[in-house]
C-alpha cells in the first residue's frame, strides 16, 4: 500500500481553521490602513480558539495523526466503596459491586450518560459475578468451591457448592443452550446446570470429566476452550449453541521454543476468540500470541477440524487485541502504537503504518493546563486523568475489553475504541483500494458512504486517469450488486434481542467480550493485557453455531488497502456534495451506492462544477454503464439523459447517434424527450427521439409531437393503424385550421366522424364545422 505523507500540525490547523482565518484576514484587509489594536478582536478570538482546539498532540504527547481514537468523555464508573469492576459479556454490562449492592452499566450501545441499575446483594468476597441471560438471577462466585445466587425479584438467595473437596471452580457462565442454563468450569471438568424455578435451586444435569488448567469462553461465539497439559497447549472445545452442545476435535496450538526455555507455557491471556460474520453465517476464529516467535497465529473452527489460517508479526512483548467493524486492532503495548488489519481482506498486510491511539475531546489548551495544575486538582477526576496521560496510555491500569472497550481501572472509567475512517482513507493514495476498504465497513456505513461519494466525485473533478477511476467505479458497482443480492442494501437498523425487564436494554450492533466475570482490577494487577475476545455483527447473534454449513463458507475477497483524499474532501469545492449527501439515510447498514445515488451525488454535481470539454465525464459515465451492465444492474434514465446533454453540448451528434443505435443509451421516455430537446438544432437527433417513442409504443406522445411538427395527416394514419383513441381530436382540428387549408380541415373532420363513434355529437365537431362553413361554405355539406 502506498502511504501518504502525514499531515503536519500546521497543515491540520490551516485546513481546520480556514474559514476563521479567512474572516480574520478579510476584517484586517477591510480596515487598512486604519488598523488599530483589537479592531478585529472578535474574528481573532474565533481564530485563536479554533487553533487551540485543533488537536496537535494525543495521549502521551504524540502527534495527533491516528487511525484509532477514544472519545472524551468516557463512561464514569467510579464508586466510593467499589470492590472492583467486572465485565458481563452475556448481557454486555459493566458491573461494580459494593458491600451491599451491585451497580451495572450497559456498554452497548455505548453512552457515557447511561444511567446505572442497582441491585441489592449481601457482603462477602467476590471472585466473579454475572447476570442470567433472562435477567432473573445474579450469580456470584464467593470462593473456589461456592457460587451464590440472588433472585432479583424477591431477593431470595441460595448456593451451589462443589461436591468433591479436590475440585476447584475456575469460573462459570450462563448460556442460552436448550440443554442447560449454566456451565461451571472446574479443574476436574465441566458441570452443566439447569435452574428449577419451583424449588429455586440449580441442579447438575450432566458432568464431563476433563483435566482443565484454564479456559477461555466468549458469549458471542458460544465457544468454550479448555487448556490442559504441561505447556497448556492442548485444547478441548465445546460450543453451546441453540442446537445443543457440540464437542469439537482436540487440537494443539503451535509454540516456538526459546533457547532458555525449551517448553514455554501458554497462558490464558495469550488466547483471543473472535466471531466474524460472513453473509448470514458466522465465522469463529481464535488468535494465539506466540511471544517467543513474536507472531500472532490465527485458527478457524469447523465442526470436524480446526485449521490454522496464518500468522501476523507482532513487535511488542505485550499486545492487546480489539476488533472494530471487522478491522483487527493489534495494540503494540510496549511501542504504544496500533496496527490495523482488515479481517475480510485476502492480504495480510496492515491497512496503514502503525500510529498511536488518540484521545479526542480535550482541547489542546485545556489539556496543557490540566497537566500544569494536575497536582492542585487531584480531586478532579478529569484533571487527574489528563494530567497523568503520559503514563496512562497503554499502562498497567488499562484493561482491553474486546471488541472495542478499554477500562481504565485506576480512574474507574470506560473508553470506547473507534476508527477514524477519514484518517485511514487519507493514509493511502490507492483509490480503488480505499473504496474497497470503505465498502466493507458496516458499523459506520453512513460515514463510509459519504467518503466513497466524496472520493468518487473528487477524482473525477481532478480528471484522474480513466483507467484508475474505472477500477474505483468497478468496486462501487460490484459492492452494490453484492449488497442487493444478499439483501443488505437499505435493510435498516439491526437490533439484538431485547432482554427481559430488570436488565438494561443492551441492543446494539456491537459484540461483547467475555472476561470470565473476573475482577478487572484483579486481572490488571497480574498484568494480563490480552483478554478472551469475540467479534460479531448483530445479525450473527446466536448464529455462531459450529457446523460446516455456517462456518465453511467461502472466504471473502478483496485487498486491504485504503485511500482517501481527505484534504480535498474537506475542501470548499466539495460543499455542494456535503449538502446533498445529507439527504442520505443516516441509519444505513450498508455503504453500498446505488446507480441513482451515483447520479445524484456524483455525476450531477460534477457536471455542474466541471468546466471544459465534457468528453472526460462522458468517458467516466460510459465506464460506469459498462460495470453496471456486467453486474446486470438497472441504471436510472437520468444518467442517460445526462450523457445526451453532455454530447449535445459538445455537438457530438455522431457519437450520440452511435450511443443510441448501439444501446449504450437504453431507450426510455425520458431519453426520448431529451433527444427531442437536444435535436432542436439537429434533425437526425430529433428523429432518434421520435423513433424511440414509437419503439416504446408511446403512441400518444408520438402523435402529439407529429401534430406539433405539422405532420397531422401522417399522425392520423398512424392513429388509425395503431387504433389510438387517447389523443384529443381538437389537437388535430386546431392544426388543420391553423394551416388555413379547408380540404385538410374537412378531411380531419371526416376522419374523426368515421373513427370515433359519437364524435358528430361533440362540441368540437359543431365548432369546427361552423369554422369550415365560414371558410368555404361549399364544403360545409361534408359535415
Amino acid at each position: 500500500m502506498k502511504e501518504r505523507k502525514p499531515v503536519s500540525v500546521i497543515e491540520r490547523i490551516l485546513v481546520s481553521c480556514a474559514s476563521q482565518g479567512k474572516q480574520y484576514g478579510a476584517c484586517v484587509a477591510a480596515n487598512i490602513p486604519a488598523v488599530e489594536r483589537d479592531i478585529c478582536l472578535k474574528e481573532f478570538t474565533a481564530l485563536k480558539n479554533c487553533m487551540h482546539n485543533t488537536p496537535s498532540t494525543g495521549l502521551g504527547g504524540s502527534a495527533a495523526v491516528s487511525h484509532v481514537y477514544i472519545q472524551n468523555p468516557p463512561l464514569n464508573c467510579s464508586l466510593p466503596e467499589s470492590k472492583g469492576l467486572y465485565y458481563d459479556d452475556g448481557n454486555k454490562l459493566l458491573l461494580s459491586p459494593t458491600p451491599d449492592q451491585v451497580i451495572s452499566w450497559r456498554t452497548s450501545p455505548f453512552n457515557h450518560l447511561v444511567a446505572p441499575t442497582t441491585d441489592l446483594i449481601s457482603d462477602g468476597p467476590i471472585l466473579s459475578i454475572r447476570f442470567s441471560l433472562d435477567a432473573k438471577l445474579i450469580a456470584i462466585q464467593r470462593s473456589n468451591v461456592e457460587i451464590q445466587f440472588w433472585l432479583r425479584e424477591t431477593g431470595e438467595t441460595f448456593s451451589h457448592r462443589c461436591k468433591a473437596e479436590s475440585e476447584s471452580i475456575l469460573g462459570f457462565f450462563w448460556t442460552d443452550s436448550p440443554t442447560c442454563e449454566m456451565v461451571i468450569i472446574k479443574t476436574s471438568g465441566l458441570d452443566f446446570l439447569a435452574y428449577n424455578s419451583t424449588s429455586k435451586t440449580v441442579n447438575v444435569i450432566e458432568t464431563k470429566k476433563l483435566s482443565v488448567t484454564w479456559y477461555v469462553y466468549t458469549h458471542e461465539s458460544r465457544l468454550l476452550l479448555l487448556a490442559s497439559g504441561m505447556q497448556c497447549k492442548n485444547f478441548t472445545g465445546f460450543q453451546l449453541s441453540s442446537a445443543g452442545i457440540i464437542r469439537l476435535p482436540k487440537f494443539e496450538m503451535a509454540m516456538a521454543k526459546s533457547e532458555s526455555n525449551s517448553k514455554p507455557v501458554l497462558a490464558a491471556e495469550d488466547i483471543n476468540l473472535k466471531v466474524l460474520p460472513f453473509y448470514s453465517y458466522g465465522r469463529i476464529y481464535c488468535l494465539q500470541v506466540d511471544r517467543v516467535a513474536m507472531l500472532l497465529h490465527s485458527y478457524r473452527f469447523y465442526r470436524d477440524a480446526i485449521v490454522q489460517q496464518g500468522s501476523l508479526p507482532i513487535y511488542s512483548s505485550k499486545i492487546a487485541i480489539s476488533v472494530v467493524d471487522n478491522v483487527l486492532l493489534v495494540h503494540q503495548v510496549d511501542a504504544k502504537v496500533v496496527i490495523l488489519y482488515d479481517i475480510f481482506a485476502d492480504s495480510r498486510a496492515p491497512i496503514s503504518a502503525p500510529l498511536p491511539l488518540l484521545l479526542r475531546g480535550f482541547p489542546r489548551s485545556n489539556s496543557l493546563s490540566f497537566r500544569s495544575v494536575g497536582k492542585e486538582n487531584e480531586n478532579s477526576e478529569t484533571n487527574s486523568f489528563t494530567s497523568n496521560n503520559e503514563s496512562t496510555i497503554y499502562g498497567d491500569d488499562w484493561t482491553f475489553l474486546v471488541p472495542d472497550l478499554i477500562c481504565d481501572v485506576a480512574n474507574e472509567i470506560l473508553w470506547k475504541i473507534q476508527l477514524d475512517l477519514e484518517a485511514i482513507s487519507a493514509s493511502s493514495s490507492e483509490i480503488p483500494s480505499v473504496l474497497e476498504f470503505l465498502q466493507r465497513r458496516k458499523l459506520e456505513a453512513y460515514k463510509a458512504k459519504q467518503l466513497c461519494l466524496a472520493i468518487a466525485r473528487t477524482v473525477i473533478l481532478e480528471r484522474r486517469p480513466v483507467s484508475m477511476v474505472a477500477k474505483g467505479i468497478d468496486v462501487l458497482v460490484t459492492s452494490y450488486s453484492h449488497s442487493v443480492k444478499t439483501g443488505s442494501y437499505h435493510k435498516g437498523l439491526k437490533t439484538d434481542k431485547t432482554n427481559p425487564p430488570g436488565v438494561p436494554n443492551v441492543s446494539s450492533s456491537r459484540p461483547a467480550a467475555d472476561e470470565h466475570g473476573k475482577s478487572i482490577k484483579h486481572e490488571v494487577s497480574n498484568e494480563q493485557f490480552n483478554r478472551s475476545s469475540t467479534f460479531s455483527d448483530s445479525d450473527s447473534e446466536g448464529n455462531g453455531r459450529l457446523n460446516r454449513e455456517n462456518l465453511g463458507g467461502p472466504e471473502s475477497s478483496g485487498e486491504v488497502n485504503s485511500s482517501s483524499v481527505q484534504n480535498r474532501v474537506s475542501g470548499p469545492s466539495n460543499s455542494l456534495l456535503n449538502v446533498n449527501v445529507e439527504q442520505l439515510d443516516s441509519q444505513l447498514t450498508s455503504p453500498a451506492i446505488s446507480p441513482d445515488e451515483m447520479y445524484r451525488f456524483v455525476f450531477a454535481p460534477v457536471d455542474e462544477e466541471m468546466v471544459g470539454d465534457p468528453s472526460y465525464l462522458v468517458a467516466i459515465i460510459v465506464e460506469f454503464l459498462h460495470s453496471a451492465c456486467l453486474e446486470k444492474i438497472k441504471v436510472h434514465a437520468n444518467l442517460y439523459v445526462l450523457v445526451i446533454q453532455l454530447l449535445a453540448r459538445n455537438e457530438q451528434y455522431a457519437e450520440l447517434g452511435l450511443f443510441v443505435i448501439n444501446k449504450i443509451i437504453e431507450p426510455s421516455k425520458e431519453v426520448a424527450f431529451q433527444l427531442l430537446e437536444s435535436g432542436r438544432q439537429h434533425f437526425p437527433t430529433r428523429k432518434l427521439g421520435l423513433d424511440m417513442l414509437r419503439q416504446l409504443s408511446l403512441h400518444s406522445d408520438y402523435l402529439i409531437l407529429l401534430v406539433q411538427d405539422g405532420y397531422y395527416l401522417e399522425a392520423l394514419r398512424y392513429m388509425q393503424k395503431h387504433k389510438v383513441t387517447t389523443v384529443r381530436p381538437s389537437l388535430f382540428l386546431e392544426a388543420a385550421y391553423a394551416s388555413n387549408d379547408t380540404q385538410h380541415l374537412a378531411a380531419v373532420l371526416r376522419f374523426f366522424s368515421d373513427f370515433l363513434p359519437g364524435f358528430r355529437n361533440t362540441q368540437d365537431h359543431n365548432t369546427y364545422c361552423h369554422m369550415l362553413d365560414e371558410m368555404n361554405p361549399s364544403m360545409a355539406t361534408l359535415c
